[in-house]
């Protein structure tokens, strides 16, 4: 008894700490960017957690990419949405908060989004890029404008 509590007891510690591992301490996103003519393409990229004494008197936390924000919407696309060729209004981060979508870019490449994902749109001038919903129920989207 005493030797499968035990073991129940490593195993449980032991999925503990997978999880732990498991654990990013980056957050990476894609960039739809654009180059000096305005021709859009994809990048990755990364912000580093730092821990931060961020909301005093709670314990310090991990904090990436602290910036500026001018406004947060929140915007629904039905299935078969689709966004044809445009830019940006502005630069601005998109939170996946449901669904499925696609962007294409005018390299060519198309990359599938979902719930999770994060984009960071800065193709603001140009032909942009194109958009569709591919998921068989609405794309649930939180935007976020940053300032100019």
């Amino acid at each position: 008894m005493v030797r499968t509590l035990l073991v129940a007891g490593l195993l449980a510690l032991a999925a503990a700490a997978a999880q732990a591992e498991e654990i990013p301490r980056t957050l990476s996103y894609a960039r739809v960017s654009m180059d000096a003519e305005g021709f859009s393409y994809f990048a990755d990229d990364e912000d580093v957690f730092e821990v931060k004494e961020f909301a005093p008197p709670a314990g310090p936390l991990g904090v990436a990419g602290l910036r500026e924000a001018q406004s947060l919407v929140f915007t629904l696309a039905e299935p078969g949405w689709k966004g044809d060729w445009h830019p940006a209004p502005r630069k601005q981060f998109v939170f996946m908060m449901g669904g499925a979508i696609d962007i294409e870019v005018m390299d060519g490449e198309t990359r599938r989004f979902v719930q999770g994902d994060i984009i960071l749109l800065e193709d603001t001038l140009g032909k942009g890029h194109d958009t569709r919903v591919v998921s068989a129920g609405p794309a649930l989207f939180a935007i976020v404008a940053l300032p100019e």
